[in-house]
């Protein structure tokens, strides 16, 4: 087609690696921050938290690792999501891509605040001068800065998933459902995190209820990505503006 320039890829094959590293972010988040965290934290209670990780170090360890995976999944997720949806309009796919790599890189940080429990039980004979109930209290503050991080990441990987969701939708390439149930997942994340600072006490009101689109929108266009890919005829209608087409592949 006149205008297209010739890419050097499987759409459908990069389609279904977004699909497989999407599910297997879903998978590992859920691992440590439904299962592992929701195990080990006690809300309120310090000593019982780091007592709980002490003495299951090696799931704590594990729920950790999990989270790291995630974050390297997001990266090729977000530049091959860049090279797929950027035909439909290439402004807000980069700006996707964008606030999908701050939010991956705030939680890459804010992973430091979920490693403090372990170091702190590691130097405790370094740490004498502080007291053992100090020590709780410093590793539970830790985890929850790691919750205050994790809410300003969510901030933006709302603004990734509308921005997807409405080039799902405009695309023709994949169903608009997918577009819509997307774009809902990132509301609701965006929403968690902008009522979580302007007003906690609405929020801890609002949970779960105010995250249950997100599954089902993540999961659902992750199933699709990864099982059937894309209407590979239907993405190559769009025409690449020739002053990005050197950035193709």
């Amino acid at each position: 087609m006149a205008g297209v320039h010739p890419e050097r890829f499987s759409p459908k094959a990069l389609a279904r690696v977004v699909g497989i590293l999407s599910l297997v972010g879903i998978v590992t988040g859920a691992f440590d921050i439904g299962y592992v965290r929701s195990a080990l934290i006690v809300a309120g209670n310090a000593a019982a938290t780091a007592q709980n990780i002490a003495a299951h170090e090696t799931l704590f360890r594990l729920g950790f690792t999990a989270h790291i995976v995630l974050l390297l999944c997001n990266i090729p997720a977000e530049v091959i999501g860049f090279i797929l949806f950027r035909r439909v309009n290439v402004v807000i796919a980069a700006i996707a891509m964008s606030c999908g790599l701050i939010g991956t890189a705030i939680e890459g940080i804010d992973m430091l605040n979920a490693y403090v429990p372990l170091k702190l039980a590691e130097e405790s004979g370094a740490l004498g001068i502080f007291s053992t109930g100090q020590l709780q209290a410093l590793s539970y503050l830790s985890l929850q800065l790691q919750d205050t991080g994790l809410l300003i990441s969510f901030v933006f990987y709302g603004l990734d998933e509308m921005a997807t969701g409405f080039n799902i939708f405009r695309s023709g390439f994949l169903p608009r459902i997918l577009g819509i149930l997307l774009a809902l997942a990132g509301l609701s994340y965006f929403a968690d995190g902008f009522i979580s600072f302007v007003s906690p006490s609405l929020q801890a009101r609002l949970l779960p209820y105010l995250l249950f689109p997100c599954l089902p929108g993540e999961g659902s266009i992750a199933l699709w990505l990864a099982i059937v890919g894309l209407n590979v005829e239907k993405w190559r209608r769009w025409v690449v503006d020739p002053q990005v087409a050197n950035w193709i592949p």
